[in-house]
């Protein structure tokens, strides 16, 4: 909404002009008094109206609390998804090895038609061309150098590295979330303020102009606070753009198109009774899922390097056919073979070496990996244990100094309306109380941000103070 040129001898005192006059001048009152006040009343009433209905509007949407948006972003979020899918993709491959292992039968039935009757088939089949068989055929593994068990330990260490790495996917898909929801939250706070500033210019403003009217102060004070009131119409309009935003990415977060709303409130992000302490960083983050994860990573390296060298060694097969064969379909002439099957690798241009050699090198990556996940979760935990408590401190600083700043400018706005003080020490004061309520705002979701963080981290650093 913009502000309009102000000519001091068109303007004409309200009700509400004369309640606010009287606070400072009881005797000033009924100079501005005009029946024309009732006409630009409604006018301001409608102006009102009409640009805050919108507003009104939107805060009717549905809001969001923290554990709402969490539990959506659990079933929706495209990456969580995918981290499920990939899980079950590596119980399958485990179910596809593990039948490796198991008897394997098959069923045949063939035909084959000759250009002339073979001799060895003659007395069975005469003279025809025709060639029908069928059979069912049993095999089963005795012995494989291990390199079969070696392959399902390997997928056993993986579903269960995949386990944590599912946990290190929801875990960063919730920082994710709660980071976005703070920052929705962060602009709604910062909205609120900019509108109870704005209130309080406008309100100075009009007594302003009641105070020019009567001579007790110069158009200079009345340009100077129009000039204030545009700029802060203009800082809450860019809030608005930039809420709605971040509202869409906080909708995306949660893997919804859809934007939303926090319903966050003041008491509801506060914590300050809420500890920390540093026992992950003393017990070395055995329970962090990203270092279990190449943990078990390590174990499945040592059974590829097994599979691999298995097959250095024989491998045996006992296998048993039962087949029928003749010139005609359904063929007759059963028959059955039993026997075992020995298969030996004898010179391979040094593969398997070298695919020893290639499972070796990657084992000691993922060990070198585990150290510098250590090193790295080590110094992000520290980072944000240090962080949580020089916000805590800033917040608790930010909080004094809002409320020294609402005593600074209720004092600031007697002394003005008294004569007391310039407009300009009336707008620093307005200013300083601006800045102070945003700050604390700013702090105090730093603060939950940085809470979020650790927690991510380790859990149990949350909830009890060292």
């Amino acid at each position: 909404m913009k502000t309009t040129g102000f000519h001091p001898c068109q303007y004409k005192m309200t009700s509400d002009d004369k309640a606010a006059i009287d606070r400072v001048d009881p005797g000033l009152a009924e100079v501005f008094m005009s029946k024309k006040n009732l006409f630009l009343s409604a006018f301001i009433s409608f102006i009102f109206i009409f640009s805050f209905g919108p507003v009104s509007a939107q805060n009717e949407a549905k809001k969001w609390t923290l554990d709402e948006c969490l539990a959506v972003a659990e079933k929706n979020n495209p990456a969580l998804v995918s981290a499920r899918y990939k899980m079950l993709e590596m119980e399958a491959q485990y179910r596809q090895n593990l039948a490796s292992i198991l008897p394997q039968l098959d069923g045949n039935l063939g035909y084959l038609r000759y250009d002339k009757e073979l001799p060895s088939k003659k007395a069975m089949f005469g003279d025809s061309p025709d060639d029908f068989t069928a059979g069912i055929s049993l095999k089963q593994m005795i012995f494989s150098g291990g390199k079969n068990l070696s392959k399902i330990n390997s997928i056993k260490a993986s579903i269960e590295a995949e386990k944590y790495n599912l946990e290190m996917v929801r875990r960063s898909i919730r920082l994710s979330v709660t980071k976005a929801y703070f920052e929705q939250a962060r602009n709604q706070f910062s909205i609120l303020a900019q509108n109870e500033s704005l209130a309080y210019l406008k309100e100075q403003e009009r007594i302003v102009r009641l105070l020019y009217n009567s001579g007790k102060t110069s158009s200079l004070d009345v340009l100077r606070l129009q000039a204030q009131v545009a700029t802060a119409e203009q800082n809450l309009e860019d809030l608005k753009s930039a809420g709605y935003t971040r509202s869409l990415l906080l909708g995306q977060s949660m893997g919804i198109k859809e934007p939303v709303l926090t319903d966050a409130s003041e008491s509801s992000l506060s914590v300050e009774n809420s500890g920390v302490n540093d026992k992950c960083n003393g017990n070395a983050f055995t329970n962090y899922p990203g270092l279990k994860a190449i943990k078990l990573s390590i174990k499945k390296s040592s059974s590829d390097i097994s599979s691999v060298i298995g097959e250095f060694y024989p491998t045996l097969y006992f296998r048993g056919d039962y087949f029928l064969e003749d010139r005609s379909f359904f063929p007759g002439n059963p028959n059955w073979d039993i026997g075992l099957q020995l298969t030996m690798p004898i010179f391979h241009g040094g593969e398997i070496l070298a695919r020893v050699n290639q499972a070796q090198y990657r084992k000691k990556q993922v060990e070198e990996s585990f150290t510098n996940e250590l090193l790295k979760i080590s110094t992000s935990f520290q980072t944000a244990y240090a962080a949580v408590r020089n916000r805590f401190n800033r917040l608790k600083a930010t909080k004094n100094v809002l409320a020294l700043s609402k005593e600074v400018l209720t004092t600031s706005r007697l002394k003005y309306n008294t004569g007391k003080i310039t407009v300009t020490e009336l707008l620093d004061s307005q200013s300083l109380w601006l800045n102070s309520n945003l700050a604390y705002i700013d702090n105090l979701i730093d603060y939950r941000i940085a809470l979020a963080e650790l927690e991510s981290i380790c859990p149990e650093s949350i909830g009890q103070e060292e």
